[in-house]
């Protein structure tokens, strides 16, 4: 049972106690007006206290082979959206002190400044099965804080820049082609073998964005 619940339900009982209390007392409507507002209230947000404590009391996953390793716990078997940038001198203002992670609704809830990478994680999607669909609800969420840039090709779509920042503000790249970098897309911890458009999701899906060099 989630440790909320018994603070709520005592709430509940007490506002009841209360107004049966004052039926006793012959024009007590303040006593009866206000513990019918207090249960009205908390009946109303309680699902919103309930998300909230989820989220402040959410853990990381700890099981490496887990595709969702380092993610909070309440976005196990919920799809997710990872955007990694290399190092905080290559990342948004913001999002470089570690990965944040972002419910949702667009809440910023948690950052793990232990990471290897900066940037942000968007979770606790459900039911796309498309991986554009995924990644545009994920942008959308978070008010832009992870604005795309894209080119379309005939073999794809090619993204440009996410959050401002190009593949080659992280990495050197030649102008004659030798080296260079490029968004690389990984589904559930592996090299993706198609484009994001084509990309078929699992129920618990986790996609990242991350630069690769060559």
């Amino acid at each position: 049972m989630n440790t909320l619940v018994p603070f709520a339900l005592t709430f509940i009982i007490i506002s009841l106690f209360i107004y049966q209390s004052t039926k006793s007392i012959e024009n007590n409507f303040s006593a009866k007006a206000f513990a019918t507002f207090s249960l009205v209230f908390i009946l109303i947000t309680f699902s919103s206290i309930n998300t909230e404590w989820n989220r402040m009391t959410s853990e990381l996953v700890d099981e490496v082979d887990d595709p969702h390793y380092g993610l909070p716990d309440l976005w196990d078997g919920k799809q997710t959206v990872c955007f990694h940038f290399p190092s905080p001198e290559t990342s948004p203002s913001g999002l470089d002190d570690g990965r944040h992670h972002f419910d949702f609704d667009g809440t910023d809830f948690k950052t793990d400044k232990d990471w290897n990478q900066t940037g942000g994680c968007v979770g606790g999607f459900e039911d796309f099965d498309n991986g554009l669909d995924l990644l545009n609800a994920a942008v959308e969420a978070t008010g832009n804080t992870f604005l795309i840039t894209s080119t379309e090709f005939s073999f794809g779509l090619q993204i440009d820049s996410i959050s401002g920042i190009t593949p080659c503000d992280a990495y050197e790249c030649a102008s004659d082609g030798s080296s260079g970098a490029y968004w690389q897309l990984l589904h559930n911890g592996a090299y993706s073998m198609v484009g994001i458009s084509d990309l078929a999701l699992d129920e618990d899906s986790v996609v990242t964005w991350q630069i690769a060099s060559y």
